[in-house]
């Protein structure tokens, strides 16, 4: 059966499983007839194998058939329920058995044959049947374990046949079969050249046999519609990573395979080679087929670099001539994956689960001690993955697998620790056609959209059209995001047919169109039906109108088209040929008759109305007659030769006339196009132009608003300076009167004793005494004149300048921190005596990396923070620069960052938890209603003030202009707080702050991470695939909130909403939370921190406050272009200027 023409209903699907299961009832039936007649003990093994397969066809097609059935029934039944007629749905006792046998099923009871113990128990009835494992693997999907099958897991023997493996094995083996076409299509090439690749082109060929009955088998079993969804979204569909490391193997042995025949009754020998990516890096001896299969019990240690795929390949040698009898492949990447998620659940306690397996685990007994949910490896400590794996076509091989990846180097702390931001450089875009280009890095095999050719090479930033480096000079198709590009090339190309997209199901390896990405199975994509171009769904619509005629031939044509058009334009009009038209004159030279060869007389027609005189000629003439008959020839020759003139000279102008009618329809055609696109240019020109005025008009707007508040602080501080002048000029005013009134007053009461002791001194003077009296002179008693101090009045045109700091104003004490992009010193204020923290940024690394506009951001980041004095953001002082370095000088947050406190405590109470987090949730909002996405949010840049309450700091990586709907592209961010949809490098919003604070919440209330690993890469697949855990009795409403939070799907995430922090607000969690109370510091803190002095930093890292507090010297010289990159970013915020 082809898959590829199945279009059924429910009805149909129902009936075919129906017909394919009562065949496989009849093989299994039939085979255990023959096996009654076998004496051969290998004959009998043979039947068993096939008996056990036919019996996994069964249960898969009876759980399929349960399930449309069920499906059927529901939909009856809803159908029901709309017209309000009362009906009993199916019962539990009434379900299919796989429903009944779920919890069965869940306590590992038949499944833990795929556990290594039991795997090796069943090594001695190897031959004798295993079907008292098989009978009970009529189970639901769902209860096999606690996490989804994962790619590895869908390659081992013991799992059975399901929708999801069938769909996951047809497209491995579509893959792996179209490499080995190519590769024996290059074998045949080179053994036609001459070179020794014959024994290639041969094993190319019987490998190819052997994958087309593996994909034939599982093409019997594949039912339309049934999976795929599954294997879309199953773990390890990600992009994977090329690993270097040692891979260990160790090879048992193989059974229920199919040995190539021999000439005599002894079986073939067999080995299996070890290849990495192709190439055969070890085998096997030599082993021969027994009661229990082959066995080989070798181990291999096999170190690689840069790896991606790994094959064991078995063979037989009937003749000293090697034939493949069964292959197995696993991508090395999936293994590592596999080995990882094992050793995590190693790791953790038994008393922390996953928030989806909770219920479960609380409700069903638990796993045998020893087996994980699949049996493979111990709990505690994973040693590899050991199981029995498929063999395709036919066939298990025994294997177990470990890989130690060479990450010595890169060892990264289990526990919580300080880990710096990364951010991708930006790479060099090469814009063409509107396409902007850059180098990627694919993980994968992609299709060049212009070439078709598989490849690694560029991809455009927007649209995704992908294609080699050395193609992407030669595309010419506009970039649809790029509205204001004008191409030139749009009038030279008249060949312009929409594809005609319908949807299909793809089972083959087929590239898409445009983004180049290897389709997945389903019908999730759109194929033409004139040509041959797919496409995803969503790049359907990109790509361009040229049905029938591929880019390449496309491109050719247009290169055909430049060469021909001198000025590189094409003519909008046909060009004219080189040959005159026939009414355009000649040469002015006399045209001479051309020669016409003789005509022989049966050859020339005879001219109307000339038969009967050439019938009364005589035979014999003489030679009058003859001369006569020569003109009358040459007349008749000159006759002919004019028809043939006036013929062509008529079909000339007929072809003539229907070029003119054909060029005035292409011109006119042409000019509508013109037109057209005119005016669709013209439309988008103006709509682009009203769009820039009037985000210049805003812009200006804002300037004009800054600058009036500028002004009216000025204003205001110019007025209280005035005000406070003026106060004090009237004191000293007031201070004068009063001085000089007492000296009047004490002036005259001093004249009035002096006038008193003078006429005393009469009323008692004797007559000697008088002359004396006379003879001495009178000094009159002289009071000292009181001082009053000077007022001096100062006008408005002469008050002081703004204060501008400098490096010389600052004294540096310690180092506070360093990070990827500068470091942080404490520096106190030599005059006043005030500390600050200062953040020095290297203008060399500034300007190498083209991270100026980050330095501008930050800088307008501060003072949106200054804006309003928010109480848990860190203001800005000022900022300053010199040849060499930026500087911003910030408030001294003194009680140090939450990441060393969360260190000594090992984890939050509650209770300061959730105070810290009310705190961190508002600061947040504040940055999203000013259209600021903060994207780094951790306990490192969390900072705890005297007062015990939290500030953020470090704007480096924060985004603007991002209100809501607003999306950006820059992979930057701490590696354990990274959204999903950031490392999947698709735009996202201001959602990933949410993200982020869920992960903080997580570290807060928990004390851990929530994905973890050895390197970047491992956490990176941590929080793409694992599930946060949480230890048992965690709180019902904290748990909720995280859950909401750590949602892998942005849109789902809690906050991604238009009322933003306002949903968080509004979660159970924060229920008792007066949010009017935190901001306002009205709640009391949980935790103050402790200081000796205002330079204390013990509350700092010592890693940082052990460093001495110097500037690493640098040799580069900013020339005058780089230094004017960097004017006007000085700046002193008006509370720091000086009173």
């Amino acid at each position: 059966m082809d898959p590829k023409t199945v279009e059924m209903d429910d009805d149909q699907k129902l009936e075919d499983v129906r017909k394919r299961l009562q065949k496989e009832k009849e093989i299994k039936a039939a085979t255990m007839k023959l096996r009654d007649f076998q004496k051969s003990d290998a004959a009998k093994a043979a039947c068993d194998a096939t008996m056990e397969e036919s019996q996994q066809r069964i249960n898969y097609f009876q759980n399929e058939f349960d399930k449309l059935q069920l499906k059927k029934q529901l939909e009856n039944s809803t159908k029901v329920a709309r017209t309000h007629i009362p009906i009993t749905l199916p019962s539990l006792e009434n379900a299919p058995p796989m429903f009944k046998a779920g919890f069965e099923s869940s306590r590992g009871g038949s499944y833990q044959s795929t556990s290594s113990s039991s795997d090796n128990n069943n090594n001695s009835r190897m031959g004798t049947g295993r079907n008292n494992s098989i009978t009970s693997s009529h189970y639901p999907e769902d209860f096999i374990s606690s996490r989804p099958l994962s790619t590895v897991d869908l390659l081992k023997a013991p799992t059975p046949i399901t929708a999801k493996k069938v769909t996951f094995k047809l497209r491995e083996l579509a893959y792996k079969l179209d490499i080995e076409k190519k590769v024996k299509v290059a074998s045949e090439r080179l053994e036609q050249l001459g070179m020794s690749a014959k024994d290639g082109n041969v094993e190319s060929g019987e490998r190819v046999v052997l994958l087309k009955r593996a994909l034939q088998k599982y093409q019997g079993l594949y039912i339309p519609g049934q999976g795929e969804d599954d294997i879309t979204n199953s773990p390890g569909t990600a992009l994977r990573r090329p690993m270097t490391g040692t891979l260990y193997v160790r090879v048992s042995g193989i059974r229920h395979q199919n040995n190539a025949p021999t000439r005599n009754s002894r079986p073939a020998e067999s080995m299996a080679y070890i290849k990495i990516d192709g190439a055969t890096r070890a085998k096997t001896r030599m082993a021969r087929n027994g009661h229990n299969g082959i066995r080989w019990n070798e181990e291999f240690e096999i170190p690689v670099t840069k790896a991606s795929e790994i094959e064991i390949a078995v063979f037989d040698r009937p003749d000293h001539v090697p034939v493949p009898i069964g292959m197995f492949w696993l991508k090395i990447s999936d293994l590592v994956e596999d080995l990882r998620r094992k050793k995590v659940e190693a790791d953790n306690d038994a008393a922390w689960v996953a928030a989806n397996v909770q219920d479960i685990v609380s409700r069903t007994p638990t796993i045998r001690p020893g087996t994980g949910p699949l049996g493979d490896n111990p709990i505690n400590g994973v040693e590899g993955i050991e199981s029995w794996w498929d063999l395709e076509p036919i066939g298990q091989i025994s294997l177990k697998f470990n890989f130690v990846k060479d990450v010595a180097l890169r060892k990264r702390p289990s526990k919580l620790g300080r880990q710096g931001a990364v951010r991708r450089r930006k790479d060099e875009v090469r814009e063409i056609q509107g396409h902007k280009f850059v180098p990627q890095k694919f993980f994968q095999i992609m299709c060049c959209a212009l070439c078709t050719e598989l490849f690694t090479g560029k991809g455009a930033q927007y649209c995704k059209f992908t294609c080699h480096q050395k193609c992407a000079e030669k595309v010419f198709i506009k970039c649809i995001s790029s509205r204001n590009v004008e191409d030139p090339d749009e009038a030279k190309f008249a060949h312009r047919i929409p594809h005609r997209f319908e949807t299909f199901t793809n089972l083959s390896p087929t590239w898409c169109s445009h983004c180049g990405h290897m389709l997945t199975f389903g019908r999730r994509h759109r194929k033409c039906t004139e040509c041959p171009v797919v496409a995803h769904d969503g790049c359907s619509d990109l790509v361009p109108n040229h049905c029938g005629m591929p880019a390449e031939t496309a491109n050719k044509l247009m290169e055909e088209i430049r060469r021909r058009t001198p000025s590189g334009r094409a003519p909008l009009t046909p060009t004219k040929t080189s040959k005159p038209l026939p009414w355009e004159p000649q040469d002015q030279k006399p045209s001479t008759p051309r020669p016409v060869p003789p005509i022989p007389q049966h050859d020339r027609p005879t001219p109307p109305g000339k038969k009967e005189n050439q019938q009364s000629v005589s035979p014999v003439v003489d030679s009058n007659q003859a001369q006569l008959q020569q003109q009358m020839q040459q007349l008749h020759v000159q006759q002919q030769q004019q028809e043939l003139d006036h013929y062509q000279r008529k079909m000339e102008q007929q072809r003539f006339v229907e070029q003119q009618q054909q060029k005035q329809l292409y011109e006119q055609q042409q000019i509508q196009l013109q037109q057209q696109e005119l005016d669709h240019y013209q439309r988008k020109k103006a709509q682009q132009r009203f769009i820039e005025e009037q985000q210049k008009q805003l812009h200006e707007q804002e300037q004009l608003k800054q600058q009036e508040q500028q002004q009216q602080l000025l204003q205001q501080q110019q007025q209280q300076k005035q005000q406070m002048e003026a106060e004090r000029a009237g004191r000293q005013q007031q201070e004068k009167a009063l001085l000089e009134d007492k000296f009047r007053n004490e002036q005259a009461r001093l004249e009035q004793l002096q006038i008193e002791q003078e006429k005393r001194q009469k009323k008692t003077a004797t007559p000697t005494t008088v002359p004396i009296l006379l003879e001495q002179p009178q000094r009159p008693l002289v009071m000292p004149k009181p001082h009053f101090p000077t007022l001096k009045i100062v006008n408005k045109q002469s008050a002081k300048p703004m204060k501008k700091y400098g490096l010389n104003d600052f004294h540096f004490l310690a180092v506070l921190g360093k990070g990827n992009f500068g470091k942080v010193m404490l520096a106190e204020d030599k005059k006043d005596g005030g500390v600050y923290a200062i953040k020095a940024l290297k203008k060399e690394s500034i300007v190498k990396s083209d991270e100026i506009e980050s330095a501008r951001s930050e800088k307008r980041i501060y003072l949106v923070a200054n804006k309003e004095r928010h109480p848990f953001l860190t203001t800005l002082h000022s900022c300053f620069q010199t040849d060499t370095r930026l500087y911003f000088v910030m408030e001294y947050v003194q009680g140090g960052d939450l990441m060393m406190h969360i260190q000594k405590d090992k984890r939050f109470g509650e209770h300061r938890a959730k105070f810290y987090g009310c705190e961190v949730l508002l600061a947040l909002q504040y940055f999203h209603e000013n259209g600021i996405v903060y994207r780094d949010l951790k306990l490192d840049n969390i900072l705890l003030s005297l007062d015990g309450h939290i500030k953020i700091g470090d704007y480096g990586l924060c985004k603007e202009n991002m209100p809501y709907g607003a999306t950006t592209h820059t992979i930057c961010g701490t590696p354990e707080f990274m959204a999903p949809e950031i490392l999947e490098e698709q735009p996202y919003d201001r959602a990933v702050d949410w993200w982020a604070y869920g992960v903080l919440m997580y570290e807060m209330l928990l004390g851990r991470a929530p994905f973890s690993g050895e390197e970047e890469d491992d956490i990176y697949d941590s929080i793409l695939e694992d599930e946060p855990l949480y230890p048992q009795g965690f709180g019902r409403h904290e748990q909720a909130l995280l859950q909401s939070l750590l949602v892998k799907v942005p849109t789902n995430r809690l906050g991604s909403g238009p009322s933003d922090a306002d949903e968080i607000k509004a979660h159970a969690y924060f229920r008792n939370v007066n949010f009017d109370d935190v901001y306002h510091k009205r709640i009391r803190p949980p935790f103050l921190p402790k200081v000796t002095s205002k330079t204390d930093v013990s509350n700092f890292d010592t890693e940082f406050t052990s460093e001495a507090p110097s500037e690493t010297p640098t040799d580069y010289q900013l020339d005058n272009v780089e230094q004017d990159l960097f004017k006007g970013f000085s700046y002193v915020s008006p509370w720091a200027q000086p009173s």
